[in-house]
């Protein structure tokens, strides 16, 4: 099954989908990068209002093939974290660009969500 996204999405790490819109970048997994892998088990996501680091591990998917870390495009805050992916992982792979984006983080620093619309790889 091949879905795709209705808006320009930037490829973050080569396996993460990301949206800017103002300071709220939105992170969700790229459809190839889970396609090979079995059941999705385990989304481990930090809480909201937490801070993260960029280009840090700020969450993780478990799968009965092994982990596959998420990281943090930017500085900022945790803004919100998808619960429906957190009760249901398999909505990752069911629909990675809709109700499967992972969580949302306020930037703390416009330079660096600059940084990443500046040098990023959008594809449709």
């Amino acid at each position: 099954m091949s879905l795709t996204m209705s808006e320009d999405y930037i490829v973050y790490m080569g396996q993460q989908w990301l949206t800017v819109e103002g300071d709220i970048v939105t992170i969700g997994v790229m459809e190839e990068a889970i396609s090979e892998l079995e059941e999705l088990t385990k989304v481990d996501l930090p809480g909201e209002n937490e801070p993260v680091e960029k280009d840090e591990i700020c969450g993780e998917l478990e799968t009965r093939d092994g982990n596959l870390n998420i990281y943090a495009p930017v500085e900022g805050t945790v803004l919100e974290v998808n619960s429906a992916v957190a009760a249901n992982p398999e909505l990752i792979r069911e629909d990675p660009f809709g109700e499967g984006w992972i969580l949302k983080i306020e930037a703390a620093n416009q330079d660096d969500v600059k940084e990443l619309t500046a040098g990023a790889s959008y594809e449709n």
